[in-house]
């Protein structure tokens, strides 16, 4: 029975990785410095219940941290994210900048920041989270109403203003999911990605 057991719980865990893999794919690579998760279960798909049984095992080792921002007994919202992207996202000087006018103690560090936004997620989804995630300032800026810009365009956001390098930096998501995608298919596990382990994973530039 045991036996029975652990192999179920293996199925699980590569099951989770393999759907966590997919999802964060852009993180991974390193061109999106972090990816925001609302984890629930339903009937097809327990998530909530996977992550918490079966995520700090997933995630151990690997090139990937979280942050809890929000829980409940039926949800969790979690922000997973690379450290060294996370980082230098808050220290390029217009983010800086930015995240300094709305408080955030950028001179403290990372965690700081993350504890700060998690405080202010109990309240609602801050929209300066959208510079965290990978979303142009120019973007971010339009979505709060801090610019004159007009939205050009909707997409995973919405653009505003001239919309090329938004639009162009949404492809990159989209074929960083399908690289990792691919890696999958040809044999190499989730958890070898979470690691970092493989050769071909495309670096970010």
């Amino acid at each position: 029975m045991h036996s029975v057991k652990s192999g179920q719980l293996g199925q699980v865990v590569e099951y989770f990785a393999e759907w966590l893999v997919s999802s964060l794919a852009p993180t991974i690579v390193g061109s999106k410095p972090s990816t925001i998760l609302t984890l629930a279960d339903c009937r097809y798909q327990p998530l909530l219940s996977m992550w918490r049984n079966t995520g700090n095992a997933v995630l151990e080792g690997t090139i990937i941290q979280f942050k809890i921002l929000h829980s409940s007994e039926d949800k969790e919202t979690v922000l997973f994210f690379r450290s060294d992207t996370l980082e230098q996202c808050i220290w390029a000087n217009e983010h800086k900048l930015f995240l300094e006018k709305l408080g955030y103690p950028v001179n403290s560090g990372l965690e700081g920041c993350l504890e700060l936004l998690k405080q202010r997620f109990q309240f609602c989804c801050p929209h300066e989270i959208g510079v965290l995630l990978g979303i142009p300032l120019k973007d971010v800026l339009g979505f709060m109403g801090l610019t004159d810009s007009s939205i050009t365009c909707r997409g995973e956001w919405c653009i505003y203003g001239h919309p090329d390098d938004s639009l162009a930096l949404m492809r990159r998501y989209a074929q960083d999911r399908e690289s990792v995608c691919s890696l999958m298919g040809q044999g190499l596990s989730p958890c070898q990605i979470l690691r970092g382990e493989q050769e071909n994973l495309p670096q970010a530039v």
